[in-house]
């Protein structure tokens, strides 16, 4: 199925139809993939048709990264970066792209290893790039005016911003309405995270595997007892 129908305001959902989602003879939804042979791959059945719809675009990120089309996705402005790098890309659970898509067909128990990895995420300081998802967190949250300052507060609600948007119904309602009456914005964009290379800093000889360390509240520094 493709494109978004045009169900009311009361019921905005009613008539969406959405790509890479059939219903099954059991009542269920089925997510899908589709090569360019227009061979199906199945990627789940599931409760709902929003489910289905997100397994579909987890499999096709999870393939192809940031060479997706945003017009073969149907949610793509739901997604964080954190989902993005858990999708494909070094920190994904499976190096494998067949992989992920397996652990996307078990639809919450991948919800629930992303709400994991987004809380190791928050406590990676070594790494740079989820140390600048954090940090970009930390300035979307200043510029929003609700600036947290207690460390358990601030790691609840990163994890909370890593989980899929599809699973909020009034964030799913005002986007499917949005959509309906103005179409594709650049929010639907498939807008890949930065990658970063590794930082190392050259403290002399016999010291190269000294790292910068990012830390805590946005600081960093260099520690040469980290060898």
């Amino acid at each position: 199925m493709a494109g978004d129908g045009t169900g009311d305001d009361d019921d905005v959902h009613a008539r969406v139809k959405y790509k890479g989602v059939a219903r099954t003879a059991d009542g269920r939804w089925r997510g899908f993939i589709t090569n360019k042979f227009g061979r199906r791959y199945g990627v789940g059945d599931h409760g709902t048709p929003e489910e289905a719809a997100l397994a579909h675009d987890r499999a096709i990120l999870a393939i192809l990264g940031a060479h997706a089309s945003p017009a073969a996705l149907n949610f793509r402005a739901a997604f964080s970066d954190t989902e993005l790098r858990f999708l494909r890309g070094p920190h994904a659970p499976s190096r494998r792209a067949a992989g992920v898509v397996a652990a996307v067909m078990r639809g919450a128990a991948f919800d629930a290893a992303l709400e994991r990895f987004a809380a190791r995420a928050y406590d990676a300081h070594t790494d740079p790039e989820l140390a600048l998802d954090v940090a970009a967190f930390r300035l979307a949250t200043r510029d929003a005016g609700t600036p947290l300052a207690q460390p358990d507060a601030e790691r609840a609600a990163f994890v909370a911003a890593a989980r899929n948007k599809v699973h909020d119904a009034a964030w799913l309602r005002s986007y499917l309405r949005r959509r309906r009456l103005v179409g594709a914005t650049f929010e639907d964009e498939n807008r890949w995270p930065p990658v970063v290379l590794p930082a190392v800093a050259d403290v002399g000889d016999g010291f190269a595997g000294n790292e910068l360390v990012y830390l805590p509240y946005g600081s960093c520094h260099v520690d040469e007892m980290m060898i």
